[in-house]
């Protein structure tokens, strides 16, 4: 019985091959679709706040995704297809590169989720924080005035408020959020 499944084994190269150009061709797919940016990924936008899981321990490694799976069929494939004559080795040169490779493309998007950043900046993070007066802010809280803010990564530029007017150039400290994305600024003296 089990001579019998290693001859089936050592003459399955046409399944291996079926396998192998099988998950080239959906690699292939996959990859032309993500330089696209059709890649699968849903984005939504919304106001809301969740705990979420932090991507960047070990937990989110994901060895069961359709990318990882695409990896073990195609290398499964190929390696069996030129180890398939030596039957049961075969197969396990074959699962053995499989795997490798599963473990390989999940470690890789893993790694690459984890050096993902939001970008978005806290309303509550930016009160406290100073800046500089780019478009004058008119007397009594007027429309139409904005100032640069600097945070540890970047600049931002924000609409603002003041209770005095604050000429280009003059150097603000965002006292309070007033809604709608718009700060309330006062003078540093």
């Amino acid at each position: 019985m089990i001579e019998n499944i290693g001859e089936f084994l050592a003459n399955s190269s046409n399944i291996y091959l079926f396998l192998a150009i099988f998950g080239s061709v959906i690699f292939i797919l996959q990859f032309i679709l993500s330089l696209a940016g059709l890649h699968g990924e849903t984005d939504f936008d919304a106001d809301f706040q969740v705990d979420a899981h932090d991507v960047s321990d070990i937990h989110g490694l994901n060895f069961f995704s359709i990318k990882s799976i695409v990896a073990f069929i195609t290398f499964f494939g190929w390696a069996g297809y030129f180890f398939a004559d030596r039957g049961w080795g075969g197969l396990g040169i074959a699962f053995l590169s499989g795997a490798v490779m599963m473990a390989l493309t999940s470690l890789v998007l893993w790694l690459l989720l984890k050096m993902q950043q939001s970008g978005n900046v806290s309303t509550q993070d930016m009160i406290g924080r100073r800046g500089v007066v780019y478009l004058t802010l008119p007397a009594e809280r007027g429309p139409g005035g904005l100032v640069t803010v600097t945070l540890p990564d970047r600049t931002r530029q924000i609409s603002a408020r003041s209770d005095e007017e604050l000429k280009t150039g003059t150097e603000v400290m965002i006292e309070s959020d007033l809604g709608g994305g718009l700060f309330l600024v006062r003078r540093l003296d």
